[in-house]
């Protein structure tokens, strides 16, 4: 056994939503087998000593929905969703067939999530299987949590600037590279199943997906309802086919890719039916609101989201989303809240709440991932993911250190007044600082 100690304000958050403080506080893990074997306080101190308290203590953050091939496409403007694809994305990702750059982009992608924060992340790769390989191989070395899919696309739409695999050659390299790297790595690697999104897969491609994925109890990642233009692209394309749905969430209905495992990214334009075949599913939403706002999708209406009793995480969704920092996705969370008040100013809801985010984006994160009796919060017993923060001296200028929203505001909204210093993930420092 080797423990390690570290002390300074714990932000903790707990299993009925809030978020706990602890001054002067303690965690002691064990960095061989990663467990928390203590969280308290530490030695008394005086009123002096603990103004000069130097670090802040969270757990790692978790990142449901992110696409590995498109960082270095950050920043591309475009119209709108399906041009922007076409545009910049796509091009970007077929460069991903080249397996140098492939693992040079992993390397820089994880290196750049790590150094930000996050110690758990979920991810698409690209169509192709080598690639999707190399980057496992990097997520492994890195020593991050990843639940990582090859894309699946079996319909070009004249969009694609190459040739795609065939239905059964989306299956089988799935199967193939979930059959090497689900539960590797002692668990932190797991494989997701990726159809991108409706328009991109014929319907025997959803249901061939479904049926594999939940055979094998994977999870499964998707996109939903992003961009108004899609939506509408999507139902006239499946009416043409003959497929009589009435929006695109039965599209996912009828092919039976909504699940208790399923992940829908976006969600933005969702109807009741749809929100009540959602609920009854047990899927989740994953809430992009930076990549939402740059590629002018629109503003996902959470608080009305939420009354359905769906669960709902934070993803920064690089490329769309310009950060990986998931620090920036909760302020943007936060902000499209008040903008979504503004628009329905006869019904205002209240704003999300910096401790709502936080919670959302470590242990929410988590449990929509069923990793909450593993991570997400900082117990006895749970593996050692977690995050070291060092503010500057400017830090108390703008805020007080003495409750718990005073900081997660600085930590949201302040970014230049902090930095990150460690990030342990199952209790190894694997903090790099990108130099690329």
């Amino acid at each position: 056994m080797v423990k390690k100690q570290l002390t300074g304000i714990i932000i903790n958050p707990k299993e009925n939503g809030n978020v706990e403080l602890v001054q002067n506080g303690l965690v002691e893990f064990d960095s061989e087998t990663g467990k928390i074997l203590k969280v308290g306080k530490s030695k008394e101190k005086s009123k002096k000593e603990l103004a000069k308290e130097e670090f802040i203590i969270i757990p790692g953050l978790v990142d449901l929905h992110s696409h590995i091939p498109q960082l270095p496409g950050v920043a591309k403007n475009a119209d709108e969703l399906l041009p922007w694809l076409k545009n910049h994305i796509f091009p970007l990702e077929v460069k991903f067939s080249d397996l140098e750059y492939a693992a040079r982009v992993s390397k820089f992608f994880f290196t750049e999530a790590i150094s930000l924060g996050t110690t758990t992340i979920v991810a698409y790769a690209s169509v192709h299987k080598e690639a999707t390989d190399v980057a496992f191989e990097v997520a492994k070395e890195m020593g991050i949590r990843a639940f990582i899919g090859k894309v699946m696309m079996d319909r070009d739409l004249k969009r694609y600037p190459e040739e795609l695999p065939l239905m059964s050659r989306n299956i089988k390299d799935s199967l193939d590279l979930a059959k090497k790297w689900h539960n590797s790595n002692n668990g932190m690697l797991q494989y997701i199943f990726s159809p991108r999104f409706a328009a991109s897969c014929t319907m025997k491609l959803l249901e061939k997906t479904a049926a594999i994925a939940k055979e094998g109890d994977f999870f499964i990642q998707t996109h939903l309802a992003e961009n108004q233009s899609e939506v509408k692209f999507i139902k006239s394309l499946f009416e043409r086919e003959r497929h009589r749905v009435p929006t695109n969430t039965h599209i996912f209905k009828k092919s039976d890719i909504l699940g208790e495992k399923t992940l829908l990214a976006h969600c933005l334009y969702l109807s009741t039916p749809e929100l009540l075949l959602i609920q009854e599913s047990g899927s989740k939403i994953i809430h992009c609101p930076t990549s939402n706002i740059f590629l002018q999708s629109g503003f996902m209406p959470l608080r009305r989201y939420e009354s359905y009793d769906i669960p709902i995480g934070f993803g920064t969704d690089v490329a769309g989303g310009y950060s990986l920092s998931m620090f920036n996705c909760m302020r943007d969370a936060i902000e499209t809240t008040k903008i979504v008040n503004l628009i329905n100013d006869n019904r205002p809801q209240p704003f999300l709440t910096p401790q709502e985010a936080f919670w959302k984006a470590t242990l929410g994160g988590a449990k929509i991932l069923n990793l909450d009796s593993k991570i997400g919060s900082i117990e006895i017993g749970k593996e050692a993911d977690l995050v070291v923060i060092k503010p500057e001296p400017h830090f108390k200028f703008y805020n007080n250190t003495d409750d718990v929203e005073s900081i997660l505001e600085n930590l949201i909204y302040l970014p230049h007044t902090y930095k990150i210093v460690n990030v342990f993930i199952a209790g190894k420092d694997r903090f790099i600082k990108n130099t690329n």
